[in-house]
């Protein structure tokens, strides 16, 4: 008896009702965000008596949430700046090199998709503390930039699959190691480095805990913090924390949907050996 279509049927329902329960919950918040505070508290499902903009507007005058947004886009790109450089330099050497102890290196990237940074929390407070970048945006960029292991795994998995003769033909070409990963090497994994992009996007856009624990002062928060403040008087803030969790939300949301060809592109480049 095949089962297969059977699975595949019961498979999709699962993710059809998942995502159907998360685009209500989106259209919801965004929905209640249009909404004064006093009919966020006194008629919360009915229908509202005009859709306005002041929410936002307060957002943005009194919250002062484009510091937020500035803060959270800067580590953001410099984090992934940092990310991509390292990573690629690291699964270059890794994916087309042989060499003692090559598996135990690869083991070491892929324990640490195992263990979340909370783990290592102790010491890496301190270690920013004695360097002097406690309280600054360096600080939450030079830890977010470390988690190494998925792109790391990704692109080395891609290097490997890449034929010889590219390589060869560079060296031939007179290229030298550095011209061969930048010019040909490098450009080739685009399609994995744009899956790596946006997938670490959604990660660091949304990162909470590493900021609560690295930045004190206001003015070097990130969005996920803005909102924090907000929930800790939730009956006070509520129309800002709608308005607040729409603008955290949707930028990056529709970020993904433009680029999730190029994510399942790159995934299926990175991840699956031809």
């Amino acid at each position: 008896m095949n089962l297969r279509p059977k699975r595949t049927y019961v498979s999709s329902t699962i993710l059809w009702v998942y995502s159907s329960f998360t685009l209500f919950l989106l259209a919801y918040m965004t929905y209640q965000a249009f909404r004064s505070k006093k009919e966020l508290l006194s008629n919360t499902f009915g229908l509202p008596d005009t859709f306005n903009f002041a929410n936002y507007k307060k957002l943005f005058v009194e919250a002062d949430f484009l510091q937020y947004f500035l803060n959270s886009t800067w580590i953001l790109v410099a984090t992934l700046i940092i990310v991509i450089l390292l990573a690629s330099t690291v699964a270059y050497g890794i994916g087309r090199y042989q060499f003692r102890l090559k598996s135990v290196v690869l083991l070491y990237f892929l324990i640490g998709l195992m263990f979340p940074v909370q783990l290592g929390i102790v010491p890496i407070f301190l270690l920013i503390r004695d360097m002097g970048l406690l309280n600054s945006q360096w600080g939450v960029v030079l830890v977010l930039g470390s988690g190494l292991s998925l792109p790391v795994f990704l692109l080395t998995t891609f290097f490997e699959k890449l034929p010889k003769d590219l390589y060869e033909s560079a060296k031939i070409d007179g290229a030298s190691e550095w011209t061969t990963f930048l010019r040909v090497m490098f450009p080739l994994a685009s399609p994995v480095i744009y899956s790596i992009c946006i997938i670490m996007s959604v990660q660091i856009w949304n990162q909470f805990f590493v900021p609560l624990i690295m930045l004190q002062s206001d003015s070097n928060r990130t969005i996920p913090l803005m909102i924090m403040k907000f929930t800790n008087n939730l009956m006070f803030n509520l129309d800002l924390a709608m308005a607040g969790s729409v603008m955290a939300t949707v930028p990056i949301l529709i970020l993904f949907f433009i680029f999730s060809g190029k994510v399942l592109e790159g995934v299926a480049s990175g991840g699956v050996k031809g």
